[in-house]
């Protein structure tokens, strides 16, 4: 009967999971220049996220996600309180950083090679982003990707509550000293805690915005 129930959660996983690439997709592209060496980039720093209103939260979030992104790809970025806190100091404005000039004067300030800009025209179930790579020394761009992810947020919620709850229930099958009733205990808990999973990836879009800026540094070049 155990083995029965794997099987059956195997085949709804992979039912789910089909039902969600339906309702998900991820798209990117981008272009470095050809002549530079990017070798020659030993240190760098994402200075600006647009796009995303007064959500410090989020910048950072994204500003964080993106330097995992480039420690992929072999670059040092800087901690981003550090750049938080010189920008500050030198009285830097949102609106200065958001540009190539603006963004490269302040790569200076902070001893680097390079700038990483950030914009988010559309952050929602709809998310879309492109970025750029800034040589600080004359302001000319040297990567740049655009691209866009799409999420369905209540299908993604629900999968959670659906494999939760599956899940919670075939644990409490094989526990329970009544396997009827820990199998209804061990569902009720489990479509929680898959309620939690669900929402977590829905409402904050950590997933989406992740999956996102993976496409886009695939055509950054590795160091």
């Amino acid at each position: 009967m155990i083995s029965f129930h794997r099987h059956t959660l195997s085949a709804l996983v992979l039912l789910l999971t089909i039902s969600l690439v339906g309702c998900a997709s991820v798209s990117g592209s981008g272009e470095h220049n050809r002549t530079y060496d990017f070798s020659s980039i030993e240190r760098t720093a994402v200075i600006s996220v647009a796009g995303v209103g007064s959500q410090t939260a989020a910048r950072d979030q994204i500003a964080s996600m993106f330097n995992q992104a480039l420690l992929g790809r072999g670059y040092s970025p800087i901690e981003r309180s550090q750049i938080n806190a010189v920008l500050d100091e030198q009285d830097f404005s949102r609106s200065e950083l958001t540009r190539a000039s603006g963004a490269a004067r302040a790569g200076q300030v902070l001893n680097v090679d390079s700038v990483v800009l950030i914009t988010l025209p559309a952050f929602g179930d709809d998310m879309s982003m492109s970025a750029q790579m800034v040589d600080v020394e004359d302001g000319t761009i040297l990567w740049s990707a655009s691209g866009s992810a799409r999420t369905g947020a209540a299908m993604t919620r629900r999968a959670g509550q659906l494999l939760g709850a599956i899940g919670g229930g075939i644990l409490g099958a094989e526990v329970g000293d009544n396997g009827s009733t820990g199998a209804v205990v061990g569902g009720v808990g489990g479509a929680v805690g898959g309620d939690i999973i669900g929402d977590a990836l829905s409402k904050q879009r950590q997933e989406q915005a992740a999956v996102l800026i993976d496409q886009l540094t695939r055509s950054l070049p590795q160091r």
